[in-house]
């Protein structure tokens, strides 16, 4: 379990792509590599587009179970309806979410006073 609480800065993505290393062992190296652009993009969402002042945090959960690695990115910003980008969109930012929903297995978002972007991957992906 990762229960990691990040500063709203531009610096806390390399924090939460390093604590993800210590489930190196514990998934598949191509679930590694996805849960570190996943979480690297959701982090960066948090920061830019959240409104957070620099006094509240991001929070990154990971958990892992016999056949997933569940993961929330947690901030307490305005929220926001999820529209994800095509493949044809030809907007050079604002992928994310569409890598999410590309990458994960399921996905998802809440918002009840915090926002919650959260996914899953199945845990030993080829």
């Amino acid at each position: 379990m990762i229960d990691l609480k990040l500063r709203p800065t531009p610096g806390p993505v390399p924090d939460a792509r390093s604590a993800l290393e210590s489930l190196g062992e514990k998934v598949s190296p191509q679930t590694l590599e996805d849960l570190r652009l996943l979480v690297s993009e959701l982090v960066t969402n948090s920061v830019r587009h959240a409104g957070l002042q620099a006094s509240q945090t991001i929070e990154l959960k990971v958990k892992l179970s016999d056949d997933t690695v569940r993961v929330e990115v947690n901030d307490q910003g305005s929220g926001f309806e999820p529209a994800p980008r095509t493949a044809q969109s030809d907007v050079e930012s604002g992928w994310g979410l569409y890598l999410v929903s590309r990458l994960s297995d399921r996905w998802g978002v809440t918002s009840d006073g915090v926002t919650r972007v959260w996914f899953e991957l199945d845990r030993n992906r080829p």
